[in-house]
């Protein structure tokens, strides 16, 4: 068979399989990369196209921009920015009004990503204070956070992986493709961000339940810990934990051993007992009090919990979805002895997991009260296996630096604006951040998501071969077919085809996949590639229904204790009016009203 008949057939295939499986929550970039691989094998693109998006301006831009975004917020300028943020207004809906506001403008020019990691512990503290529900603010913030992301080029990394998409595919074959100015996508952000965020304001109040977070109220660490001491010459002095039957006890876990003012973590079942050794155990409470009978144990004579001794604590912890246990439970994933802690409890689309701990197969979104010493939070502020919630102010900020950081993100800025060019000023903005001692090299390299220059390498990639098999061509001359040749309602379906495969798989790869075939339709349209583009661009953000479908919104839903019908109720609407906004801003904007 001709390879121009079966070419087409193979691509689409791929997406579907690469869709497929990122929609069933495996890793996105092995996904792309494997689908990569298949079109270039198969001849559809040579190795040069395949791997050239992995150079392209747009992905080393993302990368610099991980440098700039940790160096703002290792130096707590983010810290100091919600400080500001979390006013009390007379009424909830003022409160939103002072939180959703301001977290909009500051999103646009900076990272989702941090500015939520920090605003969330900081906004649940606020909502105690204040006697509100957490869930009454989390999904609002999270939101505003997300539109503010659309008005500069710079707003999210999705928005610079179009633009680079954008630069690799001008040519003479695409008439009226440019390059995407700073402030272009402006005009039209900030509309969007008004009346999204108006309507987050007077929403939120009726349509959000007051929902207690699962793990909150049960965080005391003397809910869950336990100090028994092993008596002199009794049963289990010189026996090892497995022979004392204290490994896989009941919803418990021998998280600690204190002996001679020492300290053994996380011990291994062959470690030997010793009178007088104190051992703290962690889980559910009711198995504790059974605990407590076993001969050769007694209560410890100290008053104290894991939470004060040795800088042991709880910690709450969101599952990533690129964490590297997904789909095993605990025990098999052996997460004491990767992390050096425990978890203690589980929760999970509202409600406490219940079971034994070591079972619980973790899944993204899960949130874990973790019973850790405090070089966890060191460990693994920067690791992508957590959205860590609690104990994100670490000894490692360097709030001294604050104001360099303010001042090369605000230079990096006015260079990229007057320059027309986002790379250079990025690169120089990330060099600045190490040099000047925001940021050290080690805490620039771990911020570098790796995973997400991978997705957005191979979809360059896939993008290519869309377009070259011819498959883009044809599923363009269908949706203009399907618009009865109106331009302005085939732009629609592009907004809708990207909005809809970003509910379930990343924005990076949701644009990177729509992006041609936007293009197609564009082509077979005879229409202006510009309004298409921004179509791509704004639909790959506008992620409100489901919890899944971006990071932020998976970092807030078991701290707001939220459930996944939440994000529909709230979230569909919000989707909706983005549609019509964007939609109707872009027709005005290109003059598409009477174009077919």
């Amino acid at each position: 068979m001709d390879p121009v008949l079966w070419h087409p057939w193979l691509v689409g295939a791929v997406l579907v399989t690469a869709v497929t499986l990122m929609a069933r929550r495996r890793a996105p970039d092995m996904a792309l990369l494997c689908g990569l691989v298949v079109v270039m094998l198969a001849g559809v693109i040579d190795a040069p196209t395949a791997i050239r998006g992995f150079g392209n301006e747009g992905l080393l831009t993302v990368a610099a921009l991980f440098i700039v975004a940790a160096g703002v917020q290792n130096t707590g300028t983010i810290t100091l920015v919600a400080g500001l943020l979390l006013r009390p207004g007379i009424g909830l809906r003022t409160t939103l009004a002072n939180l959703c506001i301001p977290a909009t403008f500051v999103s646009a020019f900076l990272n989702n990503t941090p500015i939520v990691a920090v605003l969330t512990p900081a906004t649940i503290d606020f909502a105690k204070r204040q006697r509100y529900s957490p869930s009454k603010l989390l999904m609002p913030m999270c939101f505003a956070v997300t539109l503010g992301g659309t008005i500069t080029i710079i707003g999210t990394s999705t928005n610079l992986v179009v633009a680079g998409l954008v630069d690799s595919a001008k040519n003479a074959t695409t008439p009226g493709l440019h390059s995407i100015g700073f402030f272009e996508i402006t005009p039209i952000g900030i509309p969007l961000a008004v009346v999204g965020v108006l309507y987050l304001i007077f929403a939120a109040p009726k349509l959000l339940p007051q929902r207690i977070p699962v793990i909150e109220p049960l965080s005391d660490p003397r809910q869950y810990t336990a100090r028994l001491a092993v008596a002199v010459g009794g049963p289990l002095d010189g026996r090892t934990i497995a022979e004392a039957k204290l490994r896989r006890l009941e919803g418990l876990f021998l998280v600690e051993i204190e002996r001679s003012g020492d300290s053994i973590s996380a011990p291994g079942p062959d470690q030997r007992l010793r009178g007088k050794d104190t051992l703290i155990f962690a889980g559910a409470v009711e198995q504790i009090v059974t605990l407590r009978s076993t001969p050769g144990l007694h209560p410890d004579a100290e008053v104290a919990t894991t939470s004060d001794v040795r800088g042991r604590s709880m910690i709450e912890a969101v599952v990533s979805n690129s964490f590297p246990g997904l789909g095993r439970s605990i025990r098999e994933f052996g997460f004491r002895a990767r992390y050096d802690a425990a978890v203690v409890a589980v929760a999970r689309n509202g409600e406490r997991v219940a079971g034994r701990i070591g079972d619980i197969i973790l899944q993204a979104g899960d949130t874990l009260l973790v019973e850790a010493n405090e070089s966890f939070l060191a460990r693994n502020r920067t690791s992508r296996d957590f959205f860590l919630i609690s104990g994100l102010s670490t000894p490692d900020l360097r709030p001294q630096r604050a104001a360099i950081a303010l001042a090369i993100l605000v230079a990096m800025i006015g260079a990229a604006t007057y320059s027309g060019n986002m790379l250079a000023p990025a690169l120089a903005a990330a060099v600045a951040m190490v040099a000047l001692g925001c940021l050290r090299a080690a805490d620039a390299r771990a911020s570098i998501d790796l995973s997400i220059l991978l997705v957005i390498g191979a979809g360059l990639g896939l993008s290519k071969a869309v377009d070259s098999s011819g498959l883009g061509a044809s599923i363009g001359h269908f949706i203009v077919g399907l618009g009865a040749g109106s331009v302005l309602a085939s732009l629609a379906a592009v907004y809708l085809v990207t909005a809809l495969l970003k509910q379930f798989i990343p924005n990076a790869a949701a644009a990177a996949i729509a992006f041609p075939l936007a293009l197609a339709t564009a082509m077979q349209a005879h229409a202006n590639p510009m309004p298409f583009v921004f179509a791509v661009l704004f639909a790959s953000s506008a992620a409100f229904t489901t919890p899944i479908g971006y990071q932020t919104n998976l970092m807030i839903y078991g701290p707001g204790g939220y459930r996944f019908s939440d994000f529909v109720r709230f979230g569909l609407p919000l989707n909706i009016i983005a549609f019509v906004t964007t939609i109707t801003l872009l027709a005005w904007q290109y003059g598409l009203w009477t174009t077919t």
